[in-house]
């Protein structure tokens, strides 16, 4: 992982309290009694999103809150000891959420190319996640040149095709965003079908690959298609799935091709040494034929021989029996 702090989980509520004041509030109770690291929302404001010509634009105005009402879901949910985070998308949501204090904000692939609102939102926050699904590499560099040095940046890869099929997410892709812009965190956007296996699978394989954040959507009841349902965890299963990564995570290790003491204990007791095949009398040249590897219980005590051929050619001082290790007084 790039992230010394570690994994961040994000419980992805998106778009999912439909602008209802109380489905917000249940759904950040949900994520905050998950586990969740942090709980992110879209924070929409209809004109500067799109037209009000666009097919969706009167669903975007039906998603705007009260500026108190967010005022009280953040202070929730970071007295509750989780981060706030907000989809951006253009000055104002930007600047509210500087008002409401949250910790970090998301560009989303629709603002790639927003330059203003990515200067902007550098100066406000010191904690800024870049939506890269779809973004060509070259995108990417520009948009790293840009916060360079100035804010922490997290790539996050992913993309929502409702849901996103398991052969089209590509996690191979993270090893490469890891090795082209190497110290930059990596996050995974998980979009595959909620009610399904791979909505744990597949986060735990890009866990494995390395990324430093994974966020995933998280829904009261699947049964009733609120908002941004089809990839997203009821509160038990997101709970399941958090406590799940919390208890692979440490299969991860480090990269080190160094032995650890935990192997080497494990080499030694199950190793084997060299023991005599038969019977063999005292000042008898040993051969290949006389010898044999055996688990004795340990193949690293001192003056134990691990390899035949360190002792074919050699004389034992005094007779030995069979099984007997050969040690280094021996000969």
């Amino acid at each position: 992982m790039n992230n010394v702090d570690g994994l961040e989980i994000v419980a992805e509520i998106a778009q999912g309290y439909e602008g209802d004041p109380k489905l917000a509030e249940l759904l950040a109770k949900a994520a905050v009694l998950s586990g969740a690291d942090a709980v992110k929302f879209q924070l929409v404001i209809a004109d500067e999103l799109a037209v009000p010509t666009y097919e969706y634009y009167d669903l975007f105005h039906s998603l705007e809150m009260p500026d108190p009402v967010w005022g009280k879901l953040v202070s929730y949910i970071k007295d509750n000891g989780a981060k706030v985070y907000f989809d951006i998308y253009g000055e104002s949501s930007l600047e509210l959420a500087k008002q409401l204090n949250a910790d970090g904000v998301k560009i989303s692939t629709t603002d790639t190319y927003n330059s203003e609102l990515l200067a902007k939102a550098v100066e406000l926050f010191d904690k800024l996640y870049l939506s890269i699904g779809g973004v060509p590499v070259e995108d990417i560099e520009h948009l790293l040149a840009v916060t360079k040095g100035k804010t922490s940046v997290t790539l996050m890869y992913g993309y929502q095709s409702e849901p996103t099929p398991i052969a089209e997410n590509n996690l191979l892709k993270i090893k490469s965003l890891i090795k082209k812009f190497s110290g930059v965190s990596i996050g995974f956007m998980d979009h595959s079908e909620g009610s399904a296996d791979e909505a744990f699978y597949l986060p735990m394989m890009a866990l494995s690959l390395g990324v430093d954040v994974i966020e995933k959507h998280i829904t009261l009841d699947r049964e009733l298609e609120v908002e941004d349902f089809v990839s997203a965890l009821t509160p038990s299963n997101f709970k399941k799935f958090v406590d799940a990564v919390k208890i692979m995570q440490p299969a991860l290790g480090v990269e080190s091709l160094d032995v650890s003491d935990s192997e080497k204990e494990y080499k030694d007791r199950s190793g084997k040494v060299v023991v005599l095949k038969r019977d063999i009398d005292a000042n008898i040249k040993l051969q290949s034929d006389d010898l044999a590897l055996k688990r004795v219980g340990t193949d690293g005590s001192p003056g134990c021989f691990r390899k035949k051929g360190a002792v074919i050619g050699c004389v034992l001082k005094s007779s030995g029996k069979e099984n007997q290790p050969i040690m280094e007084t021996d000969i």
